[in-house]
């Protein structure tokens, strides 16, 4: 089939705002349903735009796809770009001219990844009676939660490189058509962004240079996200934020272990199958969680190779990331009896034996089981038995444990997911706790999280926790972490600590699914820093973006009976 492609097609609003889209879609003449992404990126981006669907294979294969600029951005008209704020009632306006244009069904699906599955989730929340389907990948659900926070840390890194290099060029020249008015500030957005470790480092962040504080239409939500340290009304309204009830139509989600959205797409399933509007919804949604990166769908994720069934090209060696996503829409737009509602409801990747395996539900049966910190940097299933006993450093805010891995969105030179610790764990501000090596296999799947007994000599200070597998030849390879900002343990307001108090802790560290094979050895890593990833605790009980000094604080870790320190893991016993 020959496929039509029509550029910058206007999409009128409520507003008068002229949205501007591309539509790939078949050259037949004929009525076919439509899939609708919305992107800040450029609809004309095709490593991003088309990563996990191909549009003309997808207008080849009978569908009308509609590749669409948000308000604001590139060809679409608007002000200033705010994300996420119009996403909701523009979507639901996009999907009423999807579906009354003379080549369409009538029917419609939302995809996309990250930015792109967030415009999904929250048009799915306009309820247009033409919407069938969603299929987000690695989509942001709470704002504060789990998105550009985390544990009361802000994720400064993704915040900076997103409004500076995914956002930040289009904006300047959008608000300087001239060029020789946006050339000189480009040059220098650029050298920013290729400096990014030591841009960051300035104080305070409130006044972070490269995001311009003085210029109300380059990047301002840079500074409004600084505002929001703890979550509010604001940090509620802007994304999601776990409204699945007012959600009818069924879900696919496609997650990454090392995505820096991953709990999104988690709480995303688990919200559509606890709480959807619709039984359909409830009882048809899908999850299906690799092992990648953020945007990243290759067999080699960080330093790991998890093999060609891991690649989203060959997916078990069954399908691709296109396929998989047609045959959802082909049921749910075209009403074709393909099966797809009788498959698993959630497809899981296994690190370790790198294999895929299916599931009733997220997470599948599991055992939480607990390995203790002891004297000596030792980790072990025994909790400590008698005797005192603490472990010790200093963490200094200006020399931070540099970041290496896990899920995060940084610039290259930070790679994201599995990658060496060895060089972290070599540091004074980093306390490791080793198991003996195993001698069976141990598979997890499911929720991590970590008890932390812990006192430090500020009023406030951050924790950090690495879960890692240690292989015999030395390599230490993350796995999962967490993170906590001790004045925002509770997750709801800000409480400073009394200096020295001993406060119990629990991290999240988000969830996997993995085999630490017979021979190797688990891995705890402690400190108090992760950065350019997250922005750094003062110490001095000052919010961490108004700080203009640091003090080094006095950090100190309990393995003793009554206070032990413990890592939980959730078990698979016969898998």
């Amino acid at each position: 089939m020959t496929v039509i492609v029509e550029k910058n097609v206007d999409i009128p609003l409520r507003d008068g705002v002229r949205l501007r889209a591309d539509v790939y879609r078949p050259n037949d003449g004929g009525r076919h349903p439509v899939l609708l992404q919305r992107t800040p990126y450029n609809k004309e981006l095709w490593p991003i735009t088309a990563m996990t669907l191909d549009p003309v294979r997808a207008a080849a294969a009978g569908f009308a796809v509609v590749i669409q600029d948000v308000r604001s951005r590139w060809a679409s008209e608007g002000g200033v770009f705010f994300p996420y704020v119009h996403e909701r009632d523009d979507g639901h306006d996009s999907i009423a001219w999807c579906a009354a244009q003379a080549w369409s069904s009538g029917r419609v699906g939302c995809y996309g990844l990250s930015y792109m599955g967030g415009t999904s989730w929250l048009a799915a929340l306009s309820r247009h009676p033409a919407l069938g389907a969603i299929s987000p990948t690695t989509a942001p659900n709470d704002f504060w939660r789990n998105h550009f926070w985390r544990g009361g840390a802000l994720n400064l890194g993704t915040l900076a490189m997103w409004a500076l290099r995914a956002i930040g060029p289009a904006a300047l020249i959008r608000a300087r058509p001239e060029p020789a008015s946006f050339g000189p500030p480009l040059v220098q957005l650029i050298d920013d962004i290729d400096a990014f470790g030591d841009i960051l480092a300035a104080l305070p962040l409130e006044r972070f240079a490269p995001a311009h504080p003085e210029a109300d239409d380059f990047v301002p939500f840079f500074y409004e996200f600084l505002r929001h340290p703890a979550p509010d009304d604001w940090t509620g309204s802007v994304l999601f934020s776990d409204r699945h009830a007012e959600v009818t139509v069924p879900s696919l989600s496609i997650a990454g272990w090392h995505d820096l959205l991953l709990m999104g797409d988690l709480e995303h399933f688990a919200g559509m199958r606890a709480n959807a509007g619709s039984e359909q919804a409830r009882r048809h949604s899908r999850l299906v969680i690799g092992p990648w990166s953020h945007g990243m769908f290759g067999n080699v994720v960080g330093e790991v190779d998890f093999g060609f069934r891991a690649n989203g090209l060959f997916l078990d060696l069954k399908e691709d990331l296109t396929k998989l996503q047609l045959r959802w829409f082909d049921r749910w737009l075209n009403e074709a009896a393909n099966g797809c509602e009788d498959e698993a409801p959630v497809r899981y990747f296994v690190q370790g034996p790198n294999r895929w395996r299916e599931a009733s539900d997220w997470p599948p049966p599991n055992r939480p089981t607990s390995w203790y910190l002891h004297a000596g940097g030792c980790l072990a299933p025994q909790a400590p038995a008698t005797g005192a006993g603490a472990d010790s450093y200093v963490y200094d805010p200006a020399e931070p444990c540099p970041t290496r891995g896990g899920n995060t969105l940084l610039p290259p030179q930070y790679p994201a997911g599995p990658v060496d610790q060895r060089e972290v764990a070599a540091r004074r501000d980093v306390l490791v706790y080793t198991s003996a090596p195993l001698a069976r296999d141990l598979e997890i799947a499911g929720a991590v999280s970590f008890e932390l007994v812990a006192a430090t000599s500020g009023p406030d200070t951050d924790w950090m926790v690495k879960l890692c597998d240690v292989h015999p030849d030395g390599r230490i390879v993350n796995l999962c972490d967490g993170v906590v900002r001790a004045s925002l343990r509770d997750g709801r307001q800000r409480c400073l600590l009394e200096p020295g108090a001993v406060t119990t802790y629990t991290l999240d560290l988000w969830a996997t699914a993995a085999v630490f094979r017979a021979g190797h050895r688990l891995a705890v890593l402690v400190t108090s820093s992760d950065f350019p990833r997250y922005d750094r605790n003062p110490n001095t009980g000052e919010l961490a973006h108004t700080a203009t000094r640091f003090e080094p604080a006095l950090q100190r870790v309990f393995r003793e009976a009554g206070r032990a320190s413990r890592l939980i893991l959730p078990v698979v016993d016969g898998a």
